[in-house]
């Protein structure tokens, strides 16, 4: 596989950080690194600048903005909760300068859901505008994206629904799960280097991996760079920072690195 640049675009909850009305120790704060959109990764390939984002969230306009991206080459989505897939719209501005569609690789159990949410694209409503112009895929265990760019999927019990994770490569994304099966565990375990993986805070939520759980995680999978994403505002940069294992780090949106 090619080496990429992984960007964390957000890696905030669905509420993001700030949360509107708050005025806690961390919504008040004003560390950058306290401040957090809703979760998504971009992932660009080195040799030719092809681009992947993680899902469009609600803050996607502007993650786009602020990493200057010129062009989008596909859209791969863990599921269709809110802060996940309402940036859909914002998919248009790609088509206005390609006029080509974007590819949108989607687990089919989700795929009428999203359909739903934006009706407007997918049937003829009359409307004169521009909706956004994309190209539907279902997602398969294992694909090639490009050329030489493969694929991993697994499925992640989130509530009621599954979320889709991703491994290219020695890299791995996952967010909005409870608990790995242990399957996945035996497929990934050796082969991930370095993972983002979700964790919400550290006090108990029903359907979200608290910290703790997403640190035995990473231990479990043996990975040598742990990341953590979809942080509430419960969790304060500096000060948490600081309960982690030397080998494991809270994420912040804008960070980036090369996988080789």
């Amino acid at each position: 596989m090619s080496p990429f640049k992984v960007t964390i675009l957000g890696c905030g909850t669905s509420t993001g950080v700030p949360t509107i009305g708050c005025h806690c120790e961390v919504c008040s704060s004003t560390n950058p690194k306290n401040k957090r959109l809703r979760s998504s990764i971009m992932i660009t390939r080195l040799k030719d600048n092809k681009n992947l984002v993680v899902d469009t969230t609600p803050d996607f306009r502007m993650q786009m903005l602020r990493e200057n991206v010129k062009s989008l080459d596909a859209v791969l989505y863990t599921h269709t909760h809110a802060d996940h897939c309402h940036g859909f719209d914002d998919l248009r501005a790609f088509y206005f300068h390609t006029h080509k569609p974007t590819p949108c690789y989607i687990a089919k159990e989700h795929l009428g859901d999203l359909k739903s949410r934006f009706s407007y694209a997918f049937e003829t409503t009359g409307y004169e505008g521009h909706p956004p112009q994309v190209e539907l895929f279902e997602l398969k265990c294992n694909f090639v994206l490009w050329d030489d760019f493969e694929v991993e999927v697994v499925r992640l019990p989130h509530g009621h629904v599954e979320t889709a994770g991703f491994r290219f490569g020695s890299f791995a994304y996952i967010t909005d799960f409870k608990v790995i099966p242990d399957h996945v565990f035996e497929l990934w375990r050796g082969k991930v280097k370095t993972m983002i993986a979700s964790g919400l805070r550290f006090k108990n939520h029903k359907t979200h991996s608290l910290i703790p759980e997403t640190i035995e995680v990473f231990h479990r999978l043996d990975v040598k760079r742990g990341i953590i994403t979809h942080m509430a505002h419960e969790v304060e940069f500096e000060r948490d920072s600081k309960m982690l294992p030397s080998h494991m780090e809270l994420g912040y949106d804008g960070m980036s690195f090369e996988i080789s």
